[in-house]
């Protein structure tokens, strides 16, 4: 009888330790789910940004090598630009742009009215995907420098005049936060 009485006290002691550990573990698997869940959408923000940085970069390339096609005597391929007026652009080529004090200016860090005064709209951005319309990727093109050589080889001289140019473009990706601005040096020779 005593076997009975004592599994009767054991019973009545380990009702409730199932329903606690039960719940202990449940507990345990809904924070792992839910960091879980946080670290997926950290992630696809993540990749999202990169995208929207990705699409800048590839219409400031794009922009870019309009720019500098401009820039080419021999203009090796067409390029279909805009000014904001609307009109075609050709070669356009403003001097050094510098502010008050004569110092060049940072292009990359001026405000979006400046590059609507100054840049030209690459138009050919229709082949990138997702490029958003009311932002096209824009450049401007500076007449930096002028550099002479004379050559002579046992005879009069012949100048070799070098104009430097700086091509300055830049683009948005899906979101007008996401910015890319990117430059190179053009130098075009010519003979004199």
């Amino acid at each position: 009888m005593n076997t009975r009485l004592s599994s009767r006290l054991n019973a009545s002691r380990q009702q409730g330790a199932v329903l606690v550990i039960s719940l202990l573990l449940l507990l345990v698997m809904t924070l792992l789910g839910l960091g879980a869940s946080q670290s997926t959408r950290l992630q696809e923000r993540m990749a999202g940004n990169q995208r929207d940085q990705e699409v800048a970069l590839q219409g400031a390339e794009a922009s870019l090598r309009a720019a500098e096609a401009l820039l080419s005597p021999t203009r090796p391929v067409v390029v279909t630009c805009r000014t904001r007026g609307g009109s075609a652009c050709e070669a356009y080529e403003m001097q050094t742009l510098v502010d008050g004090s004569n110092v060049a200016l940072d292009l990359a860090n001026q405000a979006d009215q400046w590059w609507n005064d100054f840049g030209s709209e690459y138009v050919d951005a229709d082949s990138l995907t997702n490029v958003d319309d009311t932002n096209p990727p824009e450049f401007v093109n500076e007449r930096v420098a002028e550099a002479r050589d004379v050559l002579s080889v046992g005879g009069p001289g012949l100048d070799v005049v070098r104009d430097f140019y700086r091509a300055t473009a830049r683009s948005s990706g899906m979101t007008p936060s996401a910015q890319v601005v990117v430059q190179s040096t053009y130098a075009r020779i010519g003979f004199e």
